[in-house]
């Protein structure tokens, strides 16, 4: 008897530990759908935790959000089966799908949309009185590239090289947009690239407080950040005159859209459940959080940079007509 119990024990050890098991990406009924934002201060992580509220009241299955390190971190959390959704920039999608740049030795082909929401756009601001004009005038000068391995610092190597500018040439700042508010704010740095949806918070906040600007890109820089044969995510963008204060002209500069990437494994019935639900929500998400008001289905579908849509997440956008 104690040889046949013992069995018995081992075998049910095993059940609930494959059943534990099964459903990893939150696709299996009863299992917790996963959201991977961003830093505590961004506009991932507030928006991730007003995302998943709204599904689970929505839904009747519960979605939760966690904090991460934003893009990167989101996508490489998604392979390993940690979590079932991301925040991530498409440029970040796009190198995850094709095994090239930070996946270049982690390529990730089950990465799936399932919209695209805002466009995150660089905001160069410089001080006044430093003497940086344009992003070439940055040589020489002390400027905040981003976090480390963020989306930002990618994009201001870019935005620096395609306006000639050599990055050991300048004194480098690795730092997220709180840190370079202040480093700007206490004369420690003169730049800085603030890489996120228009309007900013954390330029708005500077501006007030500091007396600087936000500089265009030239004509020159615009035509090869948005290249599509090199960059098939980015696209030109004008921030209107008025947007910030002290801001009587356009700034005309690049930016790319950030979104949700889904991991093909979901269902197709779940992630067209999702998809469903936040584009009939959105009056709900906007009032609850400002940068949803640039979210419109009609864009939730372009600048993918050939990463595929989820079928879930193409079926909805077929039924409204986005798609054919």
């Amino acid at each position: 008897m104690k040889k046949i119990s013992k069995v018995g024990l081992l075998l049910l050890a095993i059940v609930l530990f494959v059943s534990g098991c099964s459903g990893a990406a939150g696709n299996s009924k009863g299992k917790p759908l996963v959201l991977s934002t961003g830093t505590t201060t961004g506009v991932f992580y507030s928006l991730g935790a007003l995302l998943s509220t709204t599904w689970t009241d929505e839904l009747g299955t519960q979605v939760t959000s966690q904090g991460s390190n934003g893009s990167v971190d989101n996508l490489n959390l998604m392979s390993q089966g940690n979590v079932t959704m991301g925040f991530s920039t498409v440029n970040m999608m796009y190198q995850a799908y094709n095994g090239v740049g930070n996946f270049e030795d982690n390529q990730y082909k089950d990465i799936r949309v399932l919209a695209n929401l805002y466009p995150n756009v660089s905001h160069v601001i410089a001080l006044e009185g430093s003497g940086i004009e344009s992003p070439s005038d940055i040589k020489g000068h002390s400027f905040v590239f981003g976090a480390p391995g963020s989306a930002t610092a990618i994009e201001s190597e870019l935005l620096l090289k395609a306006h000639g500018v050599n990055v050991d040439s300048v004194n480098a700042n690795y730092v997220g947009f709180t840190e370079a508010v202040d480093l700007l704010r206490n004369g420690q740095v003169e730049a800085a690239n603030i890489y996120t949806g228009v309007p900013s918070s954390a330029a708005t906040e500077l501006i007030s407080t500091v007396d600087s600007k936000v500089l265009s890109f030239s004509e020159d820089a615009i035509k090869t950040l948005t290249d599509e044969s090199d960059y098939p995510w980015n696209f030109k963008h004008t921030i209107e005159a008025g947007t910030y204060d002290n801001q009587p002209e356009d700034i005309i500069t690049v930016g790319q859209f950030s979104g949700i990437a889904v991991d093909a494994n979901v269902s197709e019935e779940k992630v067209y459940e999702l998809t469903k639900a936040l584009w009939e929500n959105l009056d709900k998400l906007k009032d609850g959080q400002a940068v949803a008001k640039q979210f419109d289905p009609e864009l939730a579908v372009q600048g993918t940079a050939g990463v595929p849509l989820h079928p879930g997440a193409k079926k909805y956008y077929k039924e409204i007509g986005v798609l054919e």
